[in-house]
């Protein structure tokens, strides 16, 4: 088979990767959204479960202060007896230094209340704020799920239907020319560039002037120095197509 023969099988070749590349990104960018928002959700729900868990602990926190609260009112309430009952200067001293103790004591307590009733406030709203953004993604990710799955399968369809098409035309190229394309296509998504007129229309650098006219005679495939690619000539009128296929890269 003579190059000029091999050079529609490859370029076939190079046209049905591409397709498949581009099918790989979209499969892959699909799957990307809908992995992020699941990790979100589980975030959410992680959240959700460590808020609640810590406003029953300051709960049960504020429950224990509240008791001493009564207790210490209570204590309160039998210093102002003593005080009341001190039959000396020394008696009165003493109930009122324990008076003032209990007093103290009391408003700290309250105090503790207060900061416990703030952070449970703010704990509370955090949890309302992401059980309400849970709900929200939740029903976006069952619609946004049953619109993934029905673009993946299509998706997933157009790739095997490439896959099948790609072996086919494998199986029409010399196993040797196969063997250095997946070599390239290694280093560059697109291994094949053609010129009219010496210069790659992949990296759009110029040949070695000896080089081109060795590609004239069409005697065998050649690689581009500059960017690696296999390259072949064609024909200025048949080079209009094939020019749109390099992709830019040096």
């Amino acid at each position: 088979m003579s190059i000029r023969e091999q050079i529609p099988f490859l370029e076939a070749l190079a046209d049905i990767d591409e397709r498949i590349r581009q099918v790989d990104e979209d499969l892959a960018l699909r799957r990307g959204g809908l992995a992020a928002l699941r990790t979100e959700v589980v975030g959410l729900e992680s959240k959700m479960a460590t808020g609640r868990e810590s406003i029953s602990g300051m709960e049960k926190t504020r429950s224990e202060l509240s008791i001493e609260v009564r207790q210490m009112n209570n204590q309160i309430e039998k210093s102002r007896e003593k005080l009341g009952r001190s039959r000396n200067e020394r008696e009165s001293v003493a109930a009122t230094r324990e008076l003032e103790e209990l007093r103290k004591l009391l408003r700290d307590r309250e105090d503790e209340i207060t900061k416990i009733d703030n952070l449970v406030e703010r704990a509370r709203t955090s949890v309302t704020e992401a059980e309400t953004r849970h709900t929200q993604l939740t029903k976006e990710l069952a619609g946004d799920a049953e619109g993934v799955a029905l673009a993946l399968a299509d998706r997933e369809q157009q790739r095997a239907e490439l896959t099948a098409r790609r072996e086919v035309t494998v199986k029409s190229m010399p196993p040797v020319l196969f063997r250095r394309y997946e070599t390239i296509r290694t280093r560059r998504p697109r291994a094949i560039a053609s010129t009219h007129d010496g210069t790659c229309n992949g990296c759009h650098i110029a040949v070695p002037p000896m080089m081109f006219h060795k590609m004239l005679r069409q005697e065998e495939f050649d690689q581009c120095p500059n960017c690696r690619r296999l390259l072949y000539y064609t024909p200025r009128a048949a080079a209009g197509g094939s020019e749109e296929s390099g992709d830019g890269s040096g």
